[in-house]
């Protein structure tokens, strides 16, 4: 329940209406982001079996061949300071570096 709520808290900072992901959804992630370093993330419109987040490190090198597709609940339980973000709709990004974050609409993400 906590984690709704946060997940709700956020999308009402930006004025957004929550589109939270389901526990078995699919999310793309670069090398790396299960370790712990800062993260660029944004919402894409997708297929029902994918939340539309992908989630990069400053290690992405751009070689879409290095991108995995894991379940969304891998990355809430390895990540949980990310959970809160989630429900985001579609189109929003968020940079996430030690206790610094950064959340914002892109139009470019739903294009």
């Amino acid at each position: 329940m906590k984690v709704v709520q946060e997940q709700k808290q956020e999308c009402q900072k930006y004025e957004s209406t929550p589109k939270f992901p389901i526990f078995n959804q699919m999310i793309v992630i670069s090398n790396i982001v299960y370790e712990g370093l800062a993260v660029d993330a944004v919402r894409y419109l997708s297929p029902e079996h994918m939340s539309g987040w992908w989630l990069t490190t400053d290690l992405y090198d751009d070689n879409v061949e290095s991108l995995m597709t894991v379940h969304y609940h891998h990355v809430a339980f390895i990540r949980p300071e990310l959970i809160k973000y989630f429900a985001l709709p579609y189109g929003y990004r968020f940079n996430i570096t030690g206790k610094e974050q950064d959340v914002w609409f892109d139009e470019n993400a739903i294009k």
